[in-house]
């Protein structure tokens, strides 16, 4: 469930980021919910997803869910959720992580996001097995488009049109001074294409002094403490504004008295937070020309029909590994039924073996060993094509009919541990499989 830049305007999108710090005590806090067995928040500029797999029996709605993840209320966000279940979830991931559903369609920022969303997941304790495999499919799916389409090609990152306007306001960039405000990767990316553009002067603050310095050393640049920060604003012509802060660090009072020592010098100004860091005000001063991560993805949209050839690629793409993360799921369901297939193979075998040896008495302990094992070989030989049927059985459409036809070809009576009800569904355990087998679970 989430909202994104089709259902959500900034402001909204505003109200509802985690901080990359805040991440865990929230994941922390869905864990706590009834039914919920794991969680992944993925909180972006443009995105805020919450993937959940749930037991059977959940009482809380994935709509509380969302807010309670997201510390908003219920009716300030439900017009903007979109949810997907099972099949639909797995290939909405897919999709973002191929960056099909990106605002820029083909950027490569959502990669190394849903990285970090998946390794904090895993940190908080709420990536587990399902959705730890499920996020590693979706960024393999997200590396196939990116090597097999073209889909990524052109301006399709921040950084990249970053420059572009740049240039449009300054020209050559040599001799322009840059600003961080904020040691963010995605500053840091637009940092590096300026640097590569030309401009030598950057001065970085940030919250963290060290990482300041790190990155200031990076470009030959100075750190600052952020406290003093706003005694840079008037020697900067290009400022990038990437904080944590839940409220703007640069404000139009201040814009403006720091100009009035520059006239007619202009100032490019890139806010690229969520929460935004700049007050929109200051595009409205004259000689500020202020893009923030809307009007930057606007513009940006314009080179989309230049890759929209590649979409359908793409899309065969998520499709095929969105399918064979279910598979795999489908896969993991039926276990309970295959096993309870085999022991009662096992079971019958060893009554009728131990019938023969009540009735034969002259064999060797040799021999008995040997009978042994060709009665569990020929039960083994006998099954296989079977059970690697009833696999691909329980994946179609048909799955849970199917299941039940074979119940009955077997006379497997009674309730297995398993729900083959939905599309995706799966046992919520961790990573060493230690999770009650009893928990059902369905993916969504």
């Amino acid at each position: 469930m989430g909202m994104n830049h089709h259902t959500a305007d900034l402001s909204v999108r505003d109200r509802a980021s985690v901080r990359t710090k805040e991440i865990g005590r929230r994941l922390a806090e869905v864990l706590d919910m009834e039914g919920v067995a794991e969680a992944l928040l993925l909180s972006t500029c443009n995105r805020s997803e919450l993937y959940v797999v749930t037991r059977n029996g959940s009482s809380s709605t994935i709509q509380e869910t969302f807010a309670k993840a997201h510390h908003v209320r219920l009716d300030e966000v439900h017009s903007h959720l979109y949810t997907h279940h099972d099949l639909d979830a797995v290939r909405h991931l897919c999709a973002v992580a191929s960056g099909i559903d990106s605002m820029v369609v083909g950027e490569h920022e959502i990669m190394s996001q849903l990285k970090q969303a998946l390794g904090l997941g895993m940190e908080a304790g709420a990536v587990k097995t399902t959705l730890g495999r499920l996020a590693n499919k979706a960024l393999a799916a997200g590396k196939r488009v990116r090597t097999e389409t073209k889909l990524g090609e052109g301006f399709v990152s921040v950084a990249s049109v970053a420059v572009n306007l740049a240039e449009r306001v300054f020209g050559d960039l040599s001799d322009a001074r840059l600003l961080l405000l904020g040691a963010g990767q995605n500053s840091e990316l637009i940092a590096e294409r300026l640097a590569e553009a030309g401009a030598r002067s950057v001065i970085v603050s940030n919250r963290n002094y060290d990482r300041a310095q790190d990155l200031a050393g990076r470009f030959d640049g100075q750190a600052v403490r952020f406290d003093d920060f706003p005694r840079e604003l008037g020697k900067a012509d290009i400022i990038i504004a990437s904080t944590n802060a839940p409220h703007p660090m640069i404000t139009a009072d201040q814009v403006r008295t720091v100009l009035r020592g520059r006239p007619r010098h202009p100032m490019f100004v890139i806010d690229l937070a969520v929460p935004r860091n700049v007050d929109p005000e200051v595009g409205e001063i004259k000689g500020v020309h202020l893009y923030d991560l809307d009007g930057l993805n606007r513009f940006l949209q314009k080179t989309w029909e230049e890759r929209s050839s590649e979409v359908p690629r793409a899309q065969a793409i998520v499709e095929q590994e969105a399918r064979d993360f279910i598979i795999w799921m489908k896969s993991r369901e039926i276990v309970p039924l295959t096993l309870a297939i085999l022991d009662q193979a096992e079971g019958l075998r060893a009554t009728e073996m131990e019938s023969f040896l009540d009735e034969t008495s002259n064999l060797t302990t040799k021999q008995e060993r040997a009978v042994e094992r060709l009665t569990k070989k020929l039960v083994h030989s006998l099954l296989h094509h079977p059970l690697e049927q009833l696999r691909e059985l329980a994946c179609t459409a048909q799955g849970a009919h199917n299941v039940e036809i074979i119940k009955a070809l077997f006379d497997i009576e009674g309730e297995l541990d398993m729900d083959l009800g939905g599309v995706a569904h799966s046992h919520a355990e961790d990573a060493s499989d230690t999770e009650d087998d009893d928990t059902a679970a369905k993916a969504g």
